[in-house]
């Protein structure tokens, strides 16, 4: 058995805190199960307690991830269509928190083929996610 192991994403086991709502996947660090907090760009890990109970809504994905697919396509459609936005000089995690806030709440703000892309996406996407 090893020590240090992380599951794959496909492979992962969620776990929700009955404390504070967080949620978290199974790993094992320095030979016991605990909890890596589902945090993109950081880990955050807890041990694993009574605190921590299987996740019965097991979603894939977050709002957050979601989105970052609409924006990442929205940005290859914009240099397809030759349309430059400087906010598409950034990458997802780069942008300002409040022009992340904005795109998930109503996507690039344009008519046309670019919010039809956004509404697929989130349409398609959204019931993948945990709400958060």
């Amino acid at each position: 058995m090893k020590d240090h192991w992380d599951p794959q994403p496909g492979e992962r086991t969620y776990y929700r805190c009955t404390q504070d709502g967080q949620r978290g996947y199974l790993v094992r660090r320095r030979g016991k199960d605990s909890i890596r907090l589902d945090r993109p760009m950081e880990e955050i890990i807890r041990p694993l307690d009574g605190a921590w109970q299987p996740d019965v809504q097991n979603h894939p994905l977050t709002v957050n991830q979601v989105t970052s697919v609409a924006f990442a396509a929205d940005r290859q459609l914009c240099r397809v269509l030759g349309v430059q936005l400087k906010k598409h000089e950034y990458e997802w995690l780069s942008m300002r928190e409040q022009d992340r806030i904005e795109f998930m709440e109503s996507g690039p703000g344009s008519e046309g083929p670019r919010d039809d892309l956004y509404d697929a996406i989130m349409g398609t996407l959204s019931g993948m996610t945990d709400g958060t």
